[in-house]
């Protein structure tokens, strides 16, 4: 009898172990974000990662606080691929490389947001974004956390009158399911600019023009509502027309165009992220075109 006792405890052992060194090797294979090399989130705690604004999804609230200052290090089946730097918000110093901003941040608790400041080198060439690696890529896809997000590009921006100027953007969505955007048609363009600066053009010198909208804020201003929302269906693309009516006066030329399309951020909590019609996307798309104004 006892012998079978022993024998018994020892597939229970056998049993637990092998279930221990599978939970361990999940813990370490995949995707890792590793902060101060004390806290690490992985397959177990990250929901997904949305590429098209790297902003990392948690499961619940982050476990550190965001006031935290040192490095962070990526990771594939612990393989380092980039490290950066994490940094107070509030921090008047511009971060070069790859960074995390510190509190207060943009968003919820439950979003690690991953920033990229261009780095040019000496002989004015820029270095490749490290968080585009298509190492961390087929790690994520591996444990279906990988979302490519949204997409947009500027088509177009035309001078219809003196100071009377159309954009029109294409916005892609780039997964299969369907995602949830900030439609300017429903919003209206005051309430639509509080979340971005909409179209800025610039000159061969420097020079900037842009609208004359008087921007409306949301009350109370970390309010916000479905009926703002529409739904882009997977997979599918569509055209955005925007019409100022008072921009700056552009004399003929080339210029440089650039528009930042705005998604929801702080205001979306963990529970209200998916709509029964969708996910409700969150970040910022920065375009940049050269036109010719004629």
């Amino acid at each position: 009898m006892r012998k079978l006792t022993i024998i018994f405890y020892a597939i229970v052992f056998l049993i637990l172990a092998i279930s221990c060194e599978k939970n361990d090797n999940e813990i370490k294979g995949g995707f890792n974000l590793v902060i101060n090399d004390s806290i690490t989130y992985n397959s177990n705690s990250i929901d997904f990662y949305d590429f098209s604004s790297h902003l990392i999804y948690l499961k619940s609230g982050n476990s550190f606080s965001f006031s935290n200052h040192g490095t962070f290090r990526i990771q594939v089946d612990n393989e380092e691929i980039y490290i950066g730097q994490m940094m107070p918000m509030y921090s008047s110093y511009m971060p070069s490389g790859v960074f995390i901003r510190c509190t207060p941040t943009f968003y919820n608790d439950y979003i690690i947001p991953i920033g990229f400041s261009q780095i040019i080198d000496t002989e004015g060439n820029s270095i490749e974004d490290p968080r585009n690696d298509s190492r961390i890529i087929d790690a994520l896809e591996k444990y279906n956390q990988y979302r490519e997000g949204l997409s947009s590009e500027i088509i177009s921006v035309q001078r219809m009158t003196d100071n009377k100027v159309k954009i029109t953007l294409e916005l892609s969505n780039l997964e299969t399911d369907n995602l949830l955007y900030l439609d300017p048609d429903k919003m209206g363009l005051e309430l639509f600019h509080y979340f971005t600066n909409g179209l800025i053009i610039r000159d061969s010198q420097r020079n900037s023009y842009t609208h004359k909208l008087t921007t409306q804020g949301p009350e109370p201003w970390d309010s916000w509502t479905v009926d703002w929302l529409t739904v882009i269906n997977g997979n599918e693309t569509k055209t955005i027309s925007i019409i100022y009516n008072d921009f700056d006066l552009l004399p003929v030329g080339e210029y440089t165009a650039s528009f930042s399309y705005p998604g929801l951020s702080l205001q979306i909590e963990l529970e209200d992220l998916q709509q029964n019609n969708g996910r409700i996307w969150l970040g910022e798309l920065n375009n940049t075109k050269i036109i010719d104004i004629e």
